[in-house]
């Protein structure tokens, strides 16, 4: 008993000792917990020593504290880094500990003593330390001495808060009813009572609508509208206020662009060539309508899930599948298998991300390392897209038509119709020609002049004829045709064929090859090169080549390459017994748009008929790729009724597939093994994505609504309830109001999923209205504004610096919707590029669309605008859900060198000077209309350059110029010109040091 009483105080001390060091030397993170991992573990050994000591806090047989509080938490937070397998440090939290040691691990889960606070990552809620403070408190008893089974990763999810069903909590009660304006208030209220916090005060009424006005439309307010809403005492100003700007078209600008973040928006395809997607601009307009239009969020996700599929789908919901259309794409991958299941597994991680907020994509290769999606369950999500037709930056598989209104499909269907007429009345007389040629050529094609005919099929860009042996082959098969066949192809560019087969010769002689090809073609007959075509150039110069051959099965080799279209390969022979017979069909032919029969072959129709074949065949050629006027949109398809199928790849490795799987939904979510049906909704597709999209949007799955209405939360108020807005796992932050969350989802769901409805509710909050102004009371207890005492300051988006630029500078042009702008782009980065220039058409743009919203800007991945770069633009490759606010001196530089701000400053300085008048007196001469005379006919005088000062500021910071702001500008303007300055080169530099004040680009 003595060594025991000895031995407690000895240990208890040690640890005040150790957390004094640390609180003394503020050590970095590192060391801080390196230090506490090696206390406790001098802490064990030392208990090891006293065997007379007792090893453990006193173990109760009744301790419902322990089994309904700590050991949850201890198995979800704790053992998982400190178990019986490896346990960091060499401290375990599965066993009974030292009730010192339970009084260290709660210094160190407050954040007391100087160290890393524990768990890593998200801090615990209160009400969890709170718990743990009173076990400790009690004696930190267990109620058995056996260690704590730890949990697997399936039975963790199953306690796991994002997967449990959503419930309705009730509204709290609170003490300071009177703050509560609705229930958020409530919610946020209850948890600051309970820390002994008060919320901020309300925000001033300017700080109001500036804060408002950039959260729903992304511009600033006008110098007007504050001191309108300043002088408006009426009790429904404010919700008035907010109505407004939610019923404003540019409130799906601003919204717009926060979706397109999480879909990895961009206009072009990066890789090294970086080309444009074909009319992906309409997949941003379509979203800004849907933010306008309020589209219900469950709608929204189904058209872009499976908008193809729906019955009642509109030409809007065809656009939304453009979706699928958005990431980045290789159009000469080194494995194109292993490319395609890349462009899955973007789907699969932008999906999982963006809608459930789960990381499904880290188990591609092998089971998830730390949430409960087993490797299987990736492959069952990835076979709802498994039947989706690869993206091949337009075609018929890529691009429909779009009809806005009924008069336009109507218009459409009537000069397909036309159209359609023309073809085969042209295709009708073409083949009257054609038989009468038969009849002079009866044995045209003869399908036994070539026999085993097989073909390896390549993709690529080349300058020159490649040797094909050393280029490893897309697909490789046999032509049933028996002659050369272009039909194999995936492409319509860039793309090559090696075929092999045999010449049956039937006669030993000479024979005659002829060849021609729009691009690149070599042959080889019995093993000898024969002819070779190296570069382009279209076709018309046919070659020839003599070979004499003996009788029998004679080997021959024709390769072949073609950049783009119009392309074609004709190949033909002669020999002992006829003159010409082609070894590539004329059917075949007349598929790629080429005339069926060459210009070496038309004298043998006489003169007025070779002519008019020659003038058939080439208006045939023009209205093969001819269609009525109509829009096109980029959009998915399927490649039919029959998906393939799908199976578990070893490794992730395409090349060894495992177990087979059918589509199926996360069992961690679901929570069962359900598959989903494949009978086909229609003959076009599987109706996979539409399965998929009710269960995404049902209100039963317990992660969509959750996930999106913390996600208008974080952008309201600078992060979510869920800090790890793409991470509902059991690695991601858990919520720091979870029943706040949980009845913000009912509430999403109920009414309707309307995006706006949810805004006016939090915007009308008084949580929402609070100051941004700090207190030390709320600094010490909450430093992280964790539980929203008060409203955390934001600086504006990289899109809001140059829109509010250019709006208050006074030329903004407001335009909505239609193809993307090219803002002016300093030469040096231009020629950076692979190829300079290209693609970035600034020559092209009229004046005043250079100045369009922010949004507008065409957004190329290998090109982001500099501005946009400087200020945290997220990339385009991934789902971003949250964008980081740095600090560095590219952005100082641009703000006051860039040469933008500086253009912008002139042309603000130009508007003041323009929009500004003083009165002379009533006897000037000057004086004009409106008995005003414009100020720059009293030049640099006091008057002037005040009145110039004030109203500058009053644009730039939509509020009164103060006195001192006021002498601080009319003194910089006085030491420039004093340097030798022009007046007016000295106001444009008050305009732009007015532009780069902290007020202007942070809200509070």
């Amino acid at each position: 008993m003595p060594c025991a009483t000895r031995t407690g105080p000895r240990r208890h001390v040690k640890s005040n000792l150790l957390f004094r060091l640390l609180k003394a030397t503020r050590r970095t993170t590192l060391l801080s917990y390196i230090l506490w991992l090696v206390s406790f573990a001098s802490v064990g050994a030392q208990a090891q020593t006293h065997k007379s000591a007792p090893a453990t806090a006193p173990a109760s047989s009744t301790s419902p504290l322990f089994e309904t509080k700590i050991r949850p938490m201890l198995l979800t937070f704790c053992i998982g880094c400190h178990g019986k397998e490896a346990p960091q440090g060499g401290l375990r939290l599965d066993v009974a500990m030292p009730l010192a040691k339970a009084q260290e691990m709660l210094h160190r889960v407050k954040g007391e003593g100087g160290g890393q606070r524990m768990p890593l990552g998200a801090k615990l809620s209160d009400d969890k330390i709170a718990a743990l403070e009173a076990w400790v408190v009690a004696g930190a008893q267990w109620s058995s001495a056996k260690p704590i089974a730890t949990l697997s990763l399936i039975e963790k999810g199953k306690q796991h808060w994002a997967f449990q069903p959503l419930t309705r909590p009730g509204v709290p009660k609170t003490k300071l009813a009177g703050w509560v304006r609705n229930p958020i208030d409530a919610f946020i209220l209850k948890r600051l009572e309970d820390k002994g916090l008060k919320p901020a005060p309300t925000a001033s009424r300017r700080e109001l609508i500036r804060r408002l006005t950039y959260d729903l439309i992304g511009l600033p307010p006008s110098p007007q509208e504050v001191a309108a809403f300043d002088t408006d005492k009426s009790p429904d100003a404010y919700a008035k206020l907010v109505d407004r700007l939610l019923a404003s078209p540019h409130y799906g600008e601003k919204w717009g662009r926060h979706w397109l973040d999480l879909v990895r928006y961009a206009e072009t395809n990066s890789y090294e060539r970086d080309n444009p997607k074909p009319h992906i601009y309409k997949y941003r307009d379509y979203v800004i309508r849907a933010f306008n239009d309020d589209k219900p969020f469950d709608r929204f996700l189904r058209e872009q899930i499976a908008g193809d599929e729906m019955p009642d789908a509109t030409g809007d919901a065809q656009i939304a599948t453009a979706y699928y259309r958005l990431g980045i794409w290789d159009d000469e991958p080194a494995d194109a298998k292993q490319a395609e299941y890349d462009d899955m597994d973007d789907l699969v991680a932008t999906t999982g991300q963006t809608f459930l907020g789960l990381t499904l994509d880290c188990a591609r290769c092998h089971d998830h390392k730390l949430d409960p999606i087993p490797q299987k369950d990736y492959y069952r999500f990835l076979s709802f897209f498994h039947n989706i037709n690869r993206f091949k930056n337009g075609g018929p598989t890529d691009e429909v038509t779009y009809f806005s209104t009924a008069e336009q499909r109507l218009a459409y269907e009537r000069g397909a119709a036309e159209l359609d007429v023309k073809r085969k009345t042209n295709a009708a007389q073409i083949a009257l020609i054609e038989a009468e040629y038969r009849k002079l050529r009866p044995s045209l094609l003869d399908p036994n002049d070539i026999s085993d005919l097989h073909y390896r099929y390549f993709q690529g860009t080349w300058d020159h004829i490649p040797d094909f042996d050393k280029i490893k082959p897309e697909a490789v098969g046999a032509l049933t045709t028996r002659a050369i066949s272009l039909s194999p192809r995936k492409r319509d560019e860039n793309f090559g064929f090696v075929y092999e087969g045999f010449l049956n010769v039937l006669k030993e002689g000479d024979y005659t090859f002829f060849l021609d090809s729009d691009d690149g073609s070599r042959l080889t007959i019995a093993g000898k090169k024969l002819l070779e075509k190296d570069m382009g150039g279209g076709q018309g110069n046919e070659m020839h080549g003599i070979v004499h051959l003996a009788r029998g099965r004679i080997p021959f080799r024709l390769d072949y390459f073609e950049g783009a279209p119009p392309f074609g390969l004709n190949f033909a022979w002669g020999g002992p017994g006829f003159v010409r017979r082609p070894l590539s069909p004329l059917s075949d032919c007349s598929e790629l748009g080429l005339p069926s029969l060459i210009a070496a072959e038309l004298p043998l129709l006489g003169g007025d008929r070779a002519a008019k074949y020659s003038a058939l065949t080439k208006e045939q050629t023009a209205l093969a790729v001819q269609e009525p006027p109509g829009e096109k949109i980029l959009c998915v398809s399927e490649a039919g009724a029959k998906a393939p199928d799908t199976f578990v790849l070893l490794r992730g490795n395409p090349t060894t597939p495992g177990e087979r799987v059918e589509p199926a939904f996360p069992v961690c979510v679901s929570g069962k093994m359900a598959s989903v049906p494949t009978r086909p909704m229609n003959a076009k597709t599987t109706g996979r994505r539409t399965a998929l999209a009710a269960w995404l949007a049902s209100p039963d799955n317990p992660l969509t609504a959750r996930v999106i209405v913390n996600r208008l939360w974080q952008h309201h108020f600078g992060r979510g309830i869920v800090r790890t807005p793409n991470d509902f796992g059991l690695q991601g932050a858990a919520p720091t109001h979870p029943e706040l969350l949980n009845w913000l989802a009912k509430e999403f769901i109920a009414q309707g999923w309307s995006m706006k409805r949810l805004h006016r509710l939090i915007l009308t909050s008084n949580t929402y209205k609070q100051s941004s102004r700090s207190n030390k009371i709320g600094l010490d207890r909450d430093p992280q504004n964790d539980l929203f005492w008060r409203f955390d300051m934001r600086r504006l988006t990289a899109e809001e610096v140059r829109d509010s630029l250019l709006a208050v500078s006074g030329n903004l042009n407001l335009k909505m919707f239609g193809e993307s702008i090219y803002p002016e782009m300093p030469k040096a980065i231009l020629a950076g590029q692979s190829i300079p220039g290209a693609d970035w058409h600034t020559e092209l743009m009229k004046p005043d669309d250079l100045n369009r919203r922010s949004i507008y800007v065409h957004l190329k991945r290998s090109l982001i605008y500099p501005l946009f770069a400087s200020f945290d633009l997220p990339e385009t490759d991934r789902p971003i859900p949250v964008r980081f606010s740095s600090t560095q001196p590219t952005q100082a530089l641009g703000l006051m060198n860039g040469a933008l701000f500086n253009k912008q400053a002139a042309v603000l300085a130009d508007r003041v000077r323009a929009e500004l008048v003083v009165k002379p007196p009533a006897d000037s001469p000057a004086r004009g209309a409106n008995n005003a005379v414009p100020i720059s006919v009293v030049p640099n005088t006091a008057a002037g350059n005040r009145i110039f000062a004030a109203r500058v500021f009053s644009l730039v910071l939509q509020r009164p110029a103060t006195e001192p702001e006021i002498a601080e500008g009319l003194a910089l303007m006085q030491r420039l010109e004093k340097r030798g300055a022009k007046h007016e080169l000295a106001q444009n530099y008050l305009c732009l040091m007015a532009l780069n004040l902290d007020e202007f680009m942070y809200l509070d």
